[in-house]
């Protein structure tokens, strides 16, 4: 049957301002006729595009009104206006689906939602019984895509929006009663739903169940707005009673798959608000609900045991927590009797976990009785069954595929596993069927925290229809005729005091004891990384074998620091266990650690193949504790040995002073290369009865650190053993600053001195050198008299003469007497040698200076020889006055001396021999005269006349530039030698 249209044409505003044209308002509704209820049709449809566009400034009112007792259903087919989802100013259409009466002000009313663009509005199902769309649009012929509006409605039954009694108009619009009087089972839907949900709405739903009863929800389909973790804004909460005060199960919002709900009683209430969120349009949500006395009784079930609560929401997960070393009692649901089908019940044991509180969980089962497969098909006669675990898609369990079972899940990830996803879990352990008395799978499961997680599961075996009792019934008889009796299982939970420590533990479970006898292992303080708790004491053995020896070493030591480094309240302590010939224990302190020493590598005495490790905290203060780790070895083949390399695993030596040596020095193994990791090395000196030993640190590179407060040597320590019997007194010493450490006088003629490094890694500095020297201790100078003996004056120690100026200081701390004196007397020593060594380097610098000045005089005097010589040849040619022709003669057996002409460049000397030419070749003249300019061809030619007369000498030019002349006053002539 088709719906009346009534178009009418009255102008209605809404925006405000002018009126826009109407281009129709239809109203929509239902023939009367009671026997259909439901109605469906179509409306828009029209296309414009921009040949036929609508008016500049249009306004369309559709209406939709339902009969009564029935909502409108709209839904839209198609959908194109102008604009976008975030921009609707220019075109858009406007819901309003909480009227009331067609004739409700559209001005005042609540809107629905403005949707514009391509995004077209969800389904929507009207409040009530009237639906208003206003479509608008001011784009006239500047429309560029197609407008579309296209979409179904249909009159539906509000039956389904009513899921019980209304309650009084006190309690608010929406608001109903639920009770099983005519149901024990239905669905609550939001107001609207599947349509969007109206804002700033609010709903309650009371569900109220018989005696005994208690009630499911199971949550179908679930959209509500999602504005954070907690809900701010839209949210469903339930209530675990039938008012807003009680409990609440849950607050919900977002979106929700497959949730489920249980009840503690017989009431449960449903609050739903809406405020004014973001449009997103949410749909609401649909809730199944169920009223049942066959759901497991929850107060049976924990039979008012103190610490054992249900969880709140669950049909039957309970919690049991640790009311410090207490024991309790879980069973499966209905014990002894038959445990219900299709049901999964988680138990969660959780112990003590807090600042003082460490516990673990220790799980038995005394009775595993449950159907397995086999039997549970067997008895299809009896009921209707469709076989398989209650979490059918759990992953396969061995034996256990298919039957009830119990999971136990004892590890860290099994347990974060098992709890954020029962269905697909792995467990640790499965138990199915029924398990013989000596199996192991009885436990006991140890935690490896403090939590333990029991997952129960049974076989879906009744039929939707049939009543607990009667599957119930059927299945009991069915196994009393296999001969037992099936009923569940019942398991014992102990909680007891757990310190996190990996080793045996021995006495009670309060008592913080263990005991270690792997060759290697590692132990630690109570709780450790965490803060180890006030008031605790752990006592740690270590057991080796006769013959064997342990090394300690620790990672990590961090003990409550006090006020004064003088407070030891927070320690350790390490005890070497001797036995005698009897068997009878020993405990011999090695050495106590405070907060202000971080411990180095150690090692058990020879002969002593256990330890024991004792920590104690106080009242006051906490830290992170230690953590050591441990080796047992084959002892070593000496105490010390007695000469270097006598163990290749144990270096060091014994060390004995004798008449003719009283000092001496030892160095780390392979001093100043850097040393290694896992040394053990032990030098032992002994001094001469009556004696002691002085010590003295001269060189030190080890790694770590020491101050005034506190002293590191984690990877390498040097011990100096002041009493072996005593070893509460030994000095720790690491850094590479050696006046931390005064020289140290023994005790009595003996000391001993301990060098190791860890076996794991060390950094390898270059070690240390000391040196020893025998001393004895005196009060009268009389003790130290003769001359084999010295008396140092500050520390009145008396030493060997012979250690006198040595080099090394051998009286000890802050005297140096011993090698004062010995100063002054280098002193005079040095000076002395330096005047020798000047004198004697004085006396070959006057040698070499002597053999210089000797070699000049001999220069000189034979260049003043050679000059007077010059000049007597000088004079002895100016001065002759004999004929021309002997002087001519003589001068011709003359080498003439050369010398650079200052107006010619230097040429080389050749020596000519003047002699008579004919006038024939005078004339011609030599190539030099046809070379020479004919200035000097006239001087030439003048030279030759003279050649031709033999009463007359000439001679060349010397070099100087004197001109020789005659002796017989005749004009002066020039001669020039061309060489």
């Amino acid at each position: 049957m088709m719906p009346r249209v009534q178009p009418t044409l009255l102008p209605e505003a809404l925006d405000g301002g002018e009126l826009p044209p109407v281009l129709s308002r239809p109203r929509f509704h239902p023939e009367r006729d009671p026997g259909d209820a439901s109605w469906q049709s179509q409306f828009g449809g029209q296309e414009f595009g921009s040949e036929s566009s609508l008016p500049d400034n249009i306004q369309c009112i559709y209406t939709f009104v339902a009969d009564r007792g029935q909502r409108v259903k709209l839904e839209f087919t198609g959908f194109q206006l102008a604009g976008t989802a975030d921009n609707c100013d220019m075109e858009y259409i406007d819901v309003y689906s909480e009227l009331e009466t067609p004739s409700d002000d559209l001005l005042s009313a609540s809107l629905g939602g403005r949707y514009c663009g391509t995004v077209s509005p969800h389904v929507r199902i009207s409040l009530h019984s009237v639906l208003v769309l206003v479509f608008h649009s001011r784009v006239g012929d500047r429309r560029t895509e197609k407008l579309f509006l296209e979409g179904h409605y249909q009159f539906i039954n509000e039956n389904r929006f009513i899921p019980g009694t209304r309650m009084p108009e006190s309690a608010g619009k929406c608001a109903f009663l639920v009770e099983p009087k005519k149901k024990r089972h239905g669905s609550i839907l939001s107001p609207t739903y599947p349509g969007t949900y109206p804002s700033n709405f609010h709903c309650i739903y009371l569900l109220k169940g018989n005696t005994g009863d208690r009630i499911r929800l199971f949550f179908r389909d679930f959209d509500i707005y999602f504005g954070g973790e907690h809900c701010p804004y839209d949210s469903v909460t339930i209530y675990d009673g039938h008012s807003t005060s009680d409990p609440i199960l849950r607050k919900v919002c977002g979106l929700q798959q497959r949730l489920e709900m249980f009840s503690f009683g017989s009431n449960l209430l449903i609050e739903f608000n809406t405020t004014d969120p973001v449009k997103n349009d949410p749909r609401g949500f649909i809730i199944d609900y169920e009223f049942s006395d066959r759901f497991v009784d929850v107060k049976k079930l924990i039979r008012g045991q103190r610490g054992i609560s249900h969880l709140r929401g669950s049909e039957c997960d309970i919690r049991v927590l640790s009311n410090r070393e207490s024991v309790h009692y879980i069973e499966s649901p209905n014990y002894p009797g038959m445990y219900p089908p299709n049901t999964t019940c988680t138990y969660i044991l959780d112990g003590l976990q807090g600042d003082q509180n460490l516990e673990k969980v220790i799980l038995k089962f005394e009775t595993i009785e449950l159907v397995s497969h086999v039997e549970a098909e067997s008895n299809s006669s009896l009921i209707k069954s469709d076989h398989h675990l209650a979490s059918s898609s759990r992953a396969e369990f061995d034996e256990c595929s298919h039957g009830s079972f119990v999971g136990v899940a004892v590890k860290p990830t099994s347990i974060g596993a098992v709890l954020s996803n029962a269905e697909e879990s792995l467990y640790d352990a499965t138990l199915c069927d029924r398990l013989p008395s000596n199996s192991p799978k009885f436990g006991p499961y140890t935690s490896q925290g403090p939590r333990i997680v029991i997952v129960f599961g049974s076989v879906d075996t009744a039929a939707a229809d049939s009543s607990q009792a009667d599957s119930s019934t059927a299945l009991a008889t069915k196994s009393r005729e296999n001969g037992r009796e099936v009923h569940g299982f019942r398991a014992r939970v102990e909680f007891k005091t757990d310190f996190g420590v990996p080793g045996e533990s021995m006495g009670d479970s309060n008592k913080c004891m263990f005991r270690f006898k792997n060759k290697l292992g590692s132990f630690n303080s109570p709780r450790y990384p965490a803060n180890y708790p006030l008031d605790t004491n752990c006592t740690y053995f270590i057991t080796g074998e006769p013959g064997d020896q342990i090394l300690l070493y620790f990672v990590q030591f961090a003990l409550f620091e006090e006020n004064s480094k003088e407070e030891c309240r927070d320690y350790l302590e390490i005890y070497d266990v001797l036995r005698d010939s009897k068997g009878v224990e020993t405990y011999q302190l090695q050495a106590k650690h405070c907060w202000t020493v971080f411990p180095g590598p150690t090692i058990s005495t020879f002969g002593a193949y256990e330890m024991k490790v004792v920590f104690s905290s106080d009242f006051f203060g906490t830290a992170n504790g230690f953590n050591a780790f441990y080796e047992i070895r084959k002892a070593f083949r000496e105490d010390v040995p007695s000469k270097e390399g006598s163990d290749p695993r144990h270096c060091g030596h014994l060390i004995e002073s004798r008449d003719d040596v009283t000092t001496g020095y030892f160095t780390s193994p392979g001093f100043p290369v850097k040393y290694n990791k896992d040394q053990i090395c032990d030098w032992e000196i002994h001094a001469r009865p009556n004696h002691q030993v002085l010590l003295k640190l001269i060189g030190m590179e080890v790694e770590g650190e020491m101050t005034d407060i506190k002293t590191s040597c984690m990877n390498a320590v040097i011990r100096v053993h002041l009493d072996y019997g005593n070893r509460t007194n030994d000095l720790a010493i690491c850094g590479t600053n050696p006046t931390v450490i005064a020289p140290i006088v023994s005790a009595n003629n003996s000391i001993r001195i301990s060098f190791l490094t860890a076996p794991e890694k060390v950094n390898g500095l270059n070690g240390f050198n000391f040196t020893w020297t025998e001393v004895r201790r005196v009060e009268r100078d009389s003790e130290c008299a003769g001359e084999e003996n010295y008396l140092c004056s500050y520390t009145r120690l008396c030493i060997a003469s012979g250690l006198r100026c040595n080099g090394d200081d051998n009286c000890g701390e802050n005297d140096d007497t011993d090698e004062a004196h010995c100063n002054i007397a280098e002193r005079v020593t040095d000076m002395r040698t330096i005047m020798v060594a000047a004198t004697f380097s004085g006396f070959i610098f006057l040698f070499i200076f002597g053999f210089f000045c000797f070699l000049f005089k001999t220069k000189l005097e034979r260049k003043r020889n050679k000059k007077e010589s010059r000049k007597k040849r000088r004079k002895g040619l100016a001065g002759k006055s004999t004929g021309i022709g002997a002087r001519a003669s003589e001068h011709q057996h003359r080498v003439p001396s050369h010398q650079r002409q200052p107006y010619r460049s230097q040429k080389p000397s050749v020596q000519r021999h003047l002699q008579p030419r004919s006038d024939s070749q005078a004339a011609q003249g030599s190539p030099a005269v046809a070379r020479s300019p004919p200035q000097d061809r006239r001087q030439i030619a003048t030279n030759g006349d003279m050649r031709n007369q033999p009463n007359q000498a000439f001679f060349a030019r010397p070099p100087n530039g004197l001109i020789a002349s005659s002796t017989d006053g005749s004009p002066k002539q020039e001669r020039i030698f061309f060489g």
